[in-house]
């Protein structure tokens, strides 16, 4: 068992088979999903590869102490948590499946925006920006974080989360309950932009999707451009966003923190 109490501000465990066990005065969450391998092949750099396991990873949304519903409910936030086991996919390391957010109704194309905390293990996202047909690809970057470390998607960015370390990686997320996925950019090319590949010299390398065309070179960035905001701090995001659900609001309203979510790419 892997104890994120301390990470995570919950009293909460992995099991050994990638489920979370909720402790009291937390009571008990359902998955909500497990990504079945299957449904990984579409986006695979190489989609004949053997199954490592039926189930690639598992989600729980929703998950907050009692006290707390009528907070986040009012706020209209989400905290989720994602354990994505270390095993490769084929070449590849194991990550999700990735998406795009939809424009917020009455913006300017504006999509809700994403803060997640590494709260076990080593990750790398992968972050890629589209023009508004999802035809030309603008901007392609990552950025590594270990536990403890926050990574905000700016609006508009496709993104995967990979796990790049030895041991489990677990992560969570706050997110706006207003938001609405799109997977389509993303499985319609058969992945992102690059696919996540082991090297034996520097750990991991991406590998080009030829599915995609004029693609710019990867960029890689680190957290200190996210640290304008509140939930970046050295504190368990949960923490913060339930003490002070308004340091979020840049999930629900982007459009009023376009320059501070902007300078998050620079």
């Amino acid at each position: 068992m892997i104890n994120i109490e301390k990470t995570s501000g919950l009293p909460i465990e992995v099991t050994p088979e990638y489920k979370l066990k909720f402790n009291p005065p937390l009571r008990e969450f359902p998955l909500t999903f497990a990504r079945k391998f299957s449904e990984m092949v579409p986006v695979l750099l190489n989609p004949n590869i053997t199954a490592p396991a039926e189930e690639t990873y598992f989600v729980y949304r929703g998950i907050h102490m009692p006290e707390h519903q009528q907070i986040l409910r009012a706020h209209h936030l989400t905290y989720d948590i994602t354990v994505i086991p270390s095993f490769m996919l084929g070449e590849e390391f194991n990550h999700t499946v990735g998406h795009y957010h939809a424009p917020k109704p009455g913006t300017n194309n504006i999509a809700h925006p994403e803060v997640y905390e590494v709260l076990h293990g080593e990750a790398l996202v992968l972050l890629q920006k589209m023009d508004q047909n999802f035809e030309k690809t603008i901007n392609v970057l990552a950025v590594k974080a270990r536990t403890g470390e926050k990574v905000i998607y700016p609006p508009n960015y496709g993104h995967i989360m990979i796990n790049i370390g030895s041991e489990v990686l677990v992560v969570a997320n706050w997110l706006s309950t207003d938001y609405k996925p799109l997977y389509e950019p993303v499985t319609q090319r058969h992945g992102m932009a690059y696919y996540p590949v082991k090297d034996e010299v520097e750990g991991f390398k991406f590998v080009p999707n030829g599915n995609y065309k004029d693609t710019p070179a990867l960029r890689m960035i680190d957290t200190k451009f996210m640290t304008l905001f509140a939930v970046t701090a050295n504190r368990p995001m949960y923490l913060t966003g339930t003490d002070d659900p308004q340091s979020l609001d840049f999930l629900n309203n982007p459009e009023k923190y376009a320059v501070e979510l902007s300078g998050i790419t620079s």
